[in-house]
């Protein structure tokens, strides 16, 4: 990715607390509204409980795709709204290891009304790495990329 891609996807990433988590179930697609947060290499992170359908379909179904967008400040009636859809796969990360720890920390520093989810032992965290993304701007400034 070029600079000014990587800028507009990171101010979009940084603005949005939420995103459309699909995973991909034994018969259907789920699809979920998931606080989250973004590392600098725009890998997602995500908490879920272990018991959860989309926790269990991430464990067998590694590919997921996520959708965030700033439809609240865009004009809906023109489709200017920035967006992104990010591809990629799902990996877990080990609950008190030192990627765990740092792990949260950037999620709590992004969403901390998350903070009271982390006192339970069945919480599990999720990193998205991308595999590709296609982003829209509001201004449509539009671009493709593949990691």
């Amino acid at each position: 990715m070029e600079a000014a891609q990587k800028e507009r996807l990171a101010a979009l990433m940084a603005e949005v607390k939420v995103a459309i988590l699909v995973t991909h179930g034994e018969q259907w697609p789920t699809a979920t509204m998931q606080a989250f947060a973004e590392t600098p290499e725009f890998d997602l992170l995500f908490i879920m409980n272990d018991a959860s359908e989309k926790f269990q379909n991430l464990l067998k179904h590694p590919q997921v795709s996520a959708y965030l967008d700033a439809r609240e400040k865009g004009k809906v009636e023109t489709f200017e709204i920035s967006r992104v859809l990010v591809q990629g796969l799902a990996i877990e990360i080990a609950r008190d290891s030192a990627e765990w720890e740092a792990a949260k920390e950037i999620f709590l520093t992004k969403c901390p009304f998350e903070a009271p989810f982390f006192k339970y032992p069945t919480l599990r965290m999720m990193r998205i790495k991308p595999s590709r993304l296609s982003y829209s701007g509001a201004d449509r400034f539009a671009f493709k990329a593949e990691f």
